[in-house]
């Protein structure tokens, strides 16, 4: 049976499901300077690759140690 996350995205009524059993890659990168905006806060980008390195999802966390922590919970790993 295929493991669902539900991820709420921030101020829309549209949530996803990731279905962690096509993650085969996590990548963590910092926030850029390119990407930065005056009101942005996010600092870390997670984002999970299936096998063929195609982005499944990114999400956005504050810190580094959120991003791990939330890699940790749901898919057991340390980063």
């Amino acid at each position: 049976m295929s493991k669902f996350v539900r991820i709420d995205k921030e101020n829309s009524q549209k949530t996803v499901l990731l279905n962690l059993d096509l993650v085969a890659t996590v990548e963590l990168a910092q926030q850029s300077d390119l990407l930065s905006s005056g009101n942005d806060s996010r600092k870390v980008y997670a984002t999970f690759l299936a096998p063929d390195k195609t982005a499944i999802a990114t999400l956005h966390f504050d810190t580094l140690e959120d991003a791990n922590g939330w890699v940790h919970k749901h898919l057991g790993v340390e980063l």
